[in-house]
């Protein structure tokens, strides 16, 4: 999933999500209050082809046609939230979705100042004129014909022009930039560049993204990416005039075979990036008395090799000349000729862009520059003092940035803004490995994450930066601020992970592909994403969080490892990208996996007996309680260098344990090793197949071999509360009832299919379960079956649906998904007949969870049956089961006297939140003795939920001791209560809402 913001007129914010299923793209728009408005949207090829009316399939409901090209879709209104969502298919040529707001009641358009608004859409083919734009960069780049930088700056204004906004077709033109400024592409073939026309195409290109900065904000990242590879341009003339000038003051003659006239000859000829490197070694020359060697590592450090210079189209061969009685006036000259290099071709040198922008300065401005600039070589000037200055003068820079529109100027404030961006992690980065304290270290968090929103407009970022700056103003670091903060770095963590991994999938594929049009150095392409992130205040951003996350692990007592299921094993060590990846494999030998990303849904694959991963993972999530059930030794790693070390032993013998510490401990095994299975496997006593009885039954007829675990446990329960816990209504589908609908006349052709795919599923798993799940989508329900349905819920209380297909559609993908492969692979790990699986539907009213929580009854870590461990989320559950990113609230408590004691704050980045109502897979073998199937079948919302991006500054859960003290207190009695009434250890689900608590399923512990 992908999300997005539109700011629109009026400072309205429109969210976008977009995320890829099933064949299917799914795009939601949301936005604050209740006003009454239309999307009106279409479909392109490009961004600047025509609109394409989209198939009516696709129209949620609502919506009309208006005209030939344009669907107008009503948004609709929930707690002052307007919502849309639309689900298109991927075969769709159409990768742009167009649209225009309108508000019927006032008349009024919002269409971007007649340009409109755009999505790209994910999983559709680029966009045409992409992929003609790299051709032509292609052909003009490799061709035989005159080429120099002029004519590339020429090239990219006409195709800036052309690309506008699109954020793909100005990140190609990046990449290519970059490649150019990196010295991959030629400088100069077969003509000769006058300064003032280099100078002069500088200054239009400049001008001309400084143009699209102002009117497409989309597109201003890049915009700033791009200006760093480019000069500002400007009076390139006097390259020419003052070489000529600075030899003559000294009388140095116009001769060949000297050093002087061969640069003054290639200074007219075509000057270039090239030259400020020159000038750098020659003064350095001239200041080591003549140094010749030092002169040609000044020029190899600046990446101007000696054979680069002797094949300069005027080469410059002979060795510099020191003549003592000049040295000091040659330093002078050369350090303004210097200045005047870097002012043309190094538009974000800071004393250049400075000078530049000087005239837009007021006072304070002026200030703040004089006391960076006279500190900036100042190595006792504390860090935070000169990145506090930056800050202030950069927040003073963007406000003008956002509200300018002239060009000119624009220009000059970004060349000045990137200059002190540069600076700033030039001040950090040469003070990182000195003794920064602590405190020192949350200041500089704060302002460094400060400087990245004034490049990088990300929601993620933003909110770190409101509950850091809240945390700042708390007294620090005692146990609990410590807690609060590691949930806030982690969160930070997982945004500069996110910040990496966009310009990865911006940059990459782009980089790949020019590169090799290009013939550049292999090292240029594989490591030209990475460059880029290095490069970033997002980077130095990261070196902070790294200093100061061990200072709060140490005194949050958290140590370096999170055991999630305690056990001894012995393996070979595996190391994977993701848990996922290996899913349904068999390893012969007990295997130790190191995996990278846990998602939290997989089923462990037979043959491992340990995971160790670096990823976070909810302790109550689907794959904690399957490692837990199958004795799975299953831990976080949080120390990189322990994490390095085990993956280096790929390949080696390890014996692993948890201490007394709670801390993994390892060494390498000798002897023989035990071909024991890891996975225990389960008694598992075949069912009578189940008659059908009725189509609907009510929560009061639920009963063993009608209805699997999570609805006869709900009936358990009835009656066994006290009144403040509530259940919510629930009806269900029984066992049969998938039987009898698929033996119907009207499945027959439908049954025929599925049988065959069954018999042949060996072959080809993961193609035939895939097969099985779409054939069981089609299946009818007989006319009888609805009114039963209907009758049983309406009797119930849940009402009667309003689109039947819409219900079927759910009920249809919790019979498909027995077939799902981690249930598959999970049966087959232990022995269970795919035939011995029967799905009943538990329906329920969907509790709209201000908070979910999930309960285990005895501690699962240390197994003390007098103490229980919950978790604590906002919105829906699924985030917490499904190990959605980031922490939850986990505490544990004492049953006899409940005193919440917390491990972790909350720090998930989104939230799940709706209501409707919900049908859930139910099966006859998610609970047998010794084995929890939690999580392998789906459950489906009747209305998908709205994903929140989440806020946490304002959030009493965190902030408000004394109700964060009342829920956690109330959800320790709802697991004692529970544990009572069952009679056994319990693994609960619940919810709070408006003041009252739920109990949604509950389930016998396992692990």
């Amino acid at each position: 999933m992908t999300m997005e913001e539109i700011t629109l007129k009026d400072n309205v914010r429109l969210q976008i999500e977009k995320r890829e299923t099933d064949g299917r793209v799914e795009v939601s728009l949301r936005m604050k209050g209740n006003e009454n408005c239309l999307l009106h949207w279409g479909l392109s090829k490009t961004l600047r082809s025509a609109w394409q009316i989209p198939p009516q399939p696709f129209w949620p409901d609502g919506s009309r046609a208006f005209g030939q090209a344009a669907v107008q879709t009503p948004f609709t209104g929930h707690n002052n939230e307007a919502r849309i969502v639309i689900r298109l298919d991927k075969t769709m040529d159409f990768p742009v979705m167009n649209f225009a707001l309108f508000f019927p009641d006032t008349g009024r358009w919002d269409n971007n100042h007649g340009k409109n608004y755009h999505i790209k859409l994910p999983g559709l083919k680029p966009s045409e004129h992409e992929t003609d734009i790299s051709d032509e960069i292609i052909e003009r780049e490799m061709g035989h014909h005159s080429w120099t930088l002029m004519h590339r700056f020429n090239l990219c204004h006409d195709l800036a022009d052309r690309v506008g906004g699109d954020t793909e077709g100005l990140a190609l033109l990046y990449v290519w930039l970059r490649y150019s400024a990196l010295r991959q592409l030629d400088w100069q073939r077969n003509y000769n560049t006058k300064p003032k026309e280099l100078s002069h195409a500088q200054d239009r290109l400049t001008l001309k993204l400084a143009d699209i900065y102002i009117n497409e904000p989309a597109g201003r990242e890049l915009i700033r990416l791009m200006i760093t590879t480019l000069g500002r341009g400007g009076e390139g003339q006097r390259i020419r005039d003052e070489i000529l000038n600075i030899m003559h003051r000294h009388h140095i003659k116009e001769v060949s075979n000297h050093f002087m006239e061969e640069w003054h000859q290639k200074l007219h000829n075509n000057t270039t990036p090239d030259d400020i490197v020159i000038c750098e070694a020659y003064l350095e020359f001239l200041r080591s008395n003549g140094n010749p060697d030092l002169f040609y590592r000044t020029l190899e450090a600046g990446g101007v090799t000696r054979e680069r210079l002797e094949n300069f189209e005027r080469p410059i061969v002979t060795q510099p000349d020191f003549i003592p009685h000049l040295k000091e006036g040659l330093i002078y000259d050369f350090e303004n000729y210097l200045k005047l290099l870097k002012s043309i071709h190094s538009g974000t040198d800071l004393e250049s862009s400075a000078n530049a922008a000087r005239y837009l300065f007021d006072d304070e401005m002026h200030g703040l520059m004089d006391f960076i600039f006279h500190h900036r070589y100042d190595s006792s000037m504390p860090v935070a003092d000169i990145v506090g200055r930056i800050t202030a003068m950069r927040r003073r820079l963007n406000r003008f940035l956002n509200s300018d529109g002239e060009n000119g100027r624009v220009r000059d404030m970004l060349y000045l803004d990137l200059a002190l961006e540069e600076f700033l992690r030039i001040a950090v980065e040469r003070n990182i490995h000195m003794q920064i304290d602590r405190d020192q270290l949350v200041e500089l968090i704060s302002m460094v994450l400060e400087n990245i929103g004034f490049s990088y407009g990300d929601f993620e970022f933003s909110e770190c930066l409101r509950d850091w700056e809240r945390l700042k103003a708390m007294p620090r670091f005692s146990q609990d601020w410590s807690l609060r903060a590691k949930s806030v770095l982690d969160r930070l963590g997982r945004a500069i992970g996110a910040f990496s991994e966009h310009y990865y999938r911006l940059f990459q594929p782009k980089a790949e592909f020019l590169g090799k049009a290009f013939h550049a150095d292999s090292w240029a392409i594989t490591l030209f994403s990475e460059e880029i992130v290095r490069g970033t205040v997002a980077f130095i951003l990261s070196m902070l969080v790294h200093h100061l996350d061990p200072v709060l692990r140490r005194i949050a007592k958290l140590g370096d490892w999170q055991v999630i299921s305690p056990g001894q094993a012995m393996g070979l060590v595996e190391v994977v990208d993701t848990l996922g990846s290996i899913q349904g494999k068999t390893f012969e030998s007990p295997t130790v996996i190191i995996a990278d990303k846990v998602m939290g849904d997989e089923e462990p694959p037979e043959g491992v007996n340990v995971v160790i991963t670096p990823d976070a993972v909810d302790l109550v999530s689907h794959v904690a309680v399957r490692a837990r059930n199958a004795h799975l030794l299953f831990a976080t790693c949080y120390d990189k260098e322990c994490l390095d070390r085990l993956k280096s032993l790929k390949g080696h013998l390890l014996d692993l344990m948890v201490n007394t510490s709670g801390d993994v401990v390892f060494e390498e095994a000798s002897g023989e090793m035990s071909i024991a299975p890891s996975q225990v496997k389960i008694e598992y006593t075949k069912i009578a197949r189940p008659v059908f009885t009725t189509s609907a039954i009510s929560s009061k007829d639920f009963r063993e071999g009608l209805v699997g675990g999570k609805s006869g446990n709900l009936r358990l329960l009835e009656g066994k509360l006290p009144d403040w816990i509530h259940l919510p209504v629930s009806v269900a589908l029984p066992f049969g009832v998938f039987e009898k609908v698929l033996a119907s006349d009207n499945n027959r052709k439908i049954a025929e299919r599925y049988n065959e795919l069954i018999s042949r599923i060996e072959d080809n798993p993961e193609e035939i379960l895939a097969e099985i799940r779409k054939t069981l989508l089609a299946v009818q329900p007989p006319e009888e079956l609805t009114t039963s349905l209907y009758k049983v819920m309406e009797e119930a209380g849940l009402g009667r649906p309003e689109n039947p297909d819409d219900v079927w559609s759910c009920i249809r993908r919790v019979w498909a998904s027995k077939w799902n492969e981690r249930a598959y692979l999970s049966r087959k790990a232990r022995g269970i007949p795919h035939e011995d699986i029967f799905m009943a539907v538990l329906i329920q009213q969907v509790v709209e969870a201000e908070y979910a929580f999930v309960i285990h009854t005895v501690n699962p870590f240390t197994r003390n049956r007098n103490e229980l461990y919950a978790e604590v989320v906002l919105g829906l559950g699924e985030t917490l089961v499904g190990n959605y990113p980031g922490r939850a609230l986990g505490f544990f408590s004492e049953k006899e006297a409940p005193e919440p004691r917390i491990l972790s704050y909350p720090g998930k980045s989104t939230g799940l939140f709706g209501g409707g109502l919900i049908f859930r897979s139910d099966s006859n073998g998610e609970d047998l003795a010794g084995y929890a199937g939690a999580g392998l079948y789906d459950s489906v919302m009747l209305e998908p939920p709205r994903t929140v991006a989440l806020s946490y500054t304002e959030e009493p859960l965190i902030w408000d001791e004394d109700f964060r003290r009342e829920i956690l207190t109330s959800i320790a009695n709802i697991g004692i209560m529970v544990e009572k009434a069952a009679g056994s250890p319990q693994d609960i689900e619940g919810a709070y809402a408006d003041g009252r608590y739920y109990v949604v399923q509950t389930r016998a512990q396992v692990g």
